[in-house]
């Protein structure tokens, strides 16, 4: 069963700035479903009394009419998902400073049991820019877990939002799954494309929709020519990177063998097929 809502009722994707943002792939993910989907800006929260400013600074920005203070906030977009007549909304807010539970709530009062949401994270791992990125994909309950053929999750310890959303919307029982790409530590001081599109292909996989990808391919080959020359500069990153790779490789990962590559290449040719098809 695909992971969308049923008539009448919106797929939700929310995406956070801060500790859940590795490479900021989440966040970025969340602005190419705005883009592709052609989606309208319909509310913003600014949200000052969930911030401690002296730790998540506001921004000044300079126009022809003097200073600009661009402060933390949350933000719903909505539409129609392009070829298609699901009703969808993408929140992109930071991950904030106090009162987690009433800034979960700014969404989750909105939502119904009917709704379908998707939360999107990215973290910092040991694994490899030359390889495949992880994404995994898991419901908070094996029923769930069942019902839309992802994994439970299983992860006990420190949460940031994206985890507390997740338990939040369990609570009121609004299915929600949470999609979450791995990073390589060493190379999550910028926007990572390739974190991005292993993000779109996992969401691809659970919803059955097909996202446009445009220059997002050339973008990721660019990024890991460019990691490459990094990695190169520094014999001890080089030495660390060819351990990490050997472990893949000869671990059991589904992502570690190149029959296993080339599968997801070959089901990423058929959604791109799927849509031009459409």
């Amino acid at each position: 069963m695909k992971f969308l809502p049923t008539d009448g009722h919106r797929l939700v994707v929310i995406a956070y700035e801060g500790w859940n943002d590795a490479g900021e792939a989440a966040v970025d993910t969340a602005h190419h479903l705005i883009e592709q989907w052609q989606l309208g800006l319909a509310e913003v929260h600014r949200c000052e009394e969930y911030f401690d400013m002296t730790f998540i600074r506001p921004v000044v920005k300079r126009t022809g009419h003097g200073p600009v203070v661009e402060w933390p906030r949350l933000q719903r977009w909505e539409g129609t998902i392009t070829g298609t007549d699901v009703a969808a909304e993408v929140w992109v807010g930071v991950e904030p400073s106090y009162r987690w539970t009433a800034f979960v709530d700014i969404i989750r009062d909105r939502l119904t049991a009917d709704d379908r949401v998707v939360l999107l994270g990215a973290l910092l791992a040991d694994v490899v820019h030359t390889r495949p990125l992880p994404v995994s994909a898991t419901a908070e309950t094996a029923e769930l877990s069942e019902r839309f053929a992802v994994d439970v999750a299983e992860y006990e310890g420190p949460v940031g939002i994206v985890g507390v959303a997740a338990a939040l919307l369990l609570e009121k029982h609004i299915p929600a799954v949470s999609l979450w790409v791995a990073v390589p530590g060493y190379a999550a001081g910028g926007p990572s494309p390739k974190a991005i599109l292993a993000l779109l292909g996992a969401f691809e996989e659970t919803t059955g929709l097909v996202v446009p990808q445009y220059d997002l391919v050339e973008e990721s080959r660019a990024w890991e020519l460019g990691t490459d020359q990094l990695v190169e500069s520094d014999p001890d990153l080089a030495e660390h990177v060819a351990r990490i790779e050997g472990m893949t490789d000869a671990s059991e990962l589904p992502e570690a063998s190149g029959d296993a590559i080339a599968r997801e290449f070959e089901k990423y040719l058929s959604r791109r097929r799927g849509d031009a098809d459409r």
